[in-house]
């Protein structure tokens, strides 16, 4: 499908909007350190929340409003998406650098290893900390490598955690990272980030980013389901086809180029069920791809498809629905794009995933009303076409 790209769109302090609960409840915190008084022992808030939900321009947002608000503190924002492919000790190294170089007074050699950087570091930040303080932001947390967080905590995050005088924001989307410090885990406070809750929100930032869109502004967020970055693209596109199609690379661009369209293919694939494990993928990948041979995959085969869904954070396990489950919003996506620009594979995945239940009620008595409650849900969602 030829369609105009569209580029994501930068933070700009004017262009940004809602999310004033979560400004206040990290100002609160950032007041209180200050002024020597913190309001609690909870010094670290983690953001997390779908792609798209904003999680980058609130810190973006945040880093220009306490800069603003207090001009003698240190704030330190960093982005780990930047570190994907490299050596996590080299990593650490290039984070403590940064940190060393925004403090008073730079030393030239603060040592070669993380151990030795750490601990010189926090020494020379010591006196820092009892006149002002320091505010760390990071970006892209669980989307990294656990081999980068675990150097991360021990030699940044986990001796600055214990601090009184620093405050710790994050933000990232997927899989949940276990810290071992009390003080990044049992003592932080964790924040859903939610899409935006009605089209009146959605209107105003239409009004900010892409006024000419305007009065679809009810029929975006209907489509986006308030998703702010969702928002956007499909403003930037009258096609409803071609809007959907930008929408979803969009939401894949945290995936490397190279496996970029076969994971969306997957989630395509996928895309219809409520829910999904290895014995519904191989079914689902042979209708999308109309090739019987998929058929025959082995359980590994289906794993590894699994696992990369999981890996790049479009799929969790969902104890309720007895599988694996997508992300809500990229699956709404997804399947509209389907239903929309490929109304043939729509249908054809559709039919055969009541197919495949109707014969799991046959099957399974024991299981007999659960499978056919999907059987009556994708029956409907053919009916309603």
């Amino acid at each position: 499908m030829t369609q105009r790209p569209i580029g994501l769109l930068k933070y700009s302090f004017d262009k940004f909007i809602n999310r004033q609960e979560e400004i206040e409840k990290v100002m609160k915190k950032a007041n209180a350190l200050m002024q020597g008084s913190p309001a609690d022992n909870k010094r670290t808030i983690i953001f997390a929340g779908e792609r798209g939900t904003g999680k980058t321009w609130l810190l973006d947002h945040l880093q220009k409003i306490i800069r603003s608000s207090f001009p003698a503190a240190t704030v330190f924002k960093f982005d780990l998406s930047g570190y994907a492919d490299r050596d996590p000790t080299w990593a650490v190294l290039d984070i403590l650098k940064r940190l060393n170089a925004m403090t008073e007074k730079q030393d030239a050699e603060l040592g070669t290893s993380p151990a030795d950087m750490s601990r010189n570091l926090m020494h020379k930040i010591q006196p820092l900390l009892r006149k002002k303080g320091l505010f760390l932001l990071v970006d892209h947390v669980y989307e990294s490598d656990w081999k980068l967080l675990a150097a991360l905590e021990e030699y940044l995050l986990g001796p600055l955690a214990v601090e009184p005088r620093v405050l710790i924001v994050m933000a990232g989307r997927g899989r949940p990272y276990p810290w071992k410090r009390p003080e990044l885990r049992l003592k932080a406070e964790f924040v859903d980030l939610k899409p935006f809750p009605d089209v009146a929100t959605t209107t105003e930032q239409l009004k900010c980013q892409q006024e000419q869109a305007l009065a679809r502004a009810a029929e975006i967020h209907n489509l986006s389901g308030g998703n702010p970055l969702a928002n956007f693209l499909l403003a930037a596109q009258d096609n409803t086809a071609a809007a959907l199609d930008q929408v979803v690379d969009g939401m894949l661009d945290t995936v490397p180029k190279e496996h970029r369209q076969r994971v969306r293919k997957q989630l395509e694939a996928l895309s219809v069920l409520r829910a999904f494990d290895e014995e519904r993928i191989p079914t689902m990948l042979a209708t999308y791809y109309n090739e019987d041979q998929r058929l025959k995959w082995s359980y590994a085969q289906s794993r590894g498809v699994r696992e990369e869904l999981v890996k790049w954070a479009f799929a969790h396990w969902d104890a309720d629905r007895g599988g694996y489950v997508l992300d809500e919003l990229t699956r709404k996506l997804l399947e509209r794009y389907l239903q929309i620009a490929q109304p043939d594979r729509w249908k054809r995945l559709q039919q055969t995933a009541s197919k495949l239940y109707g014969e799991w009620a046959h099957d399974y008595p024991r299981t007999r009303e659960r499978w056919q409650q999907e059987v009556r849900y994708h029956d409907q969602q053919l009916q309603a076409n």
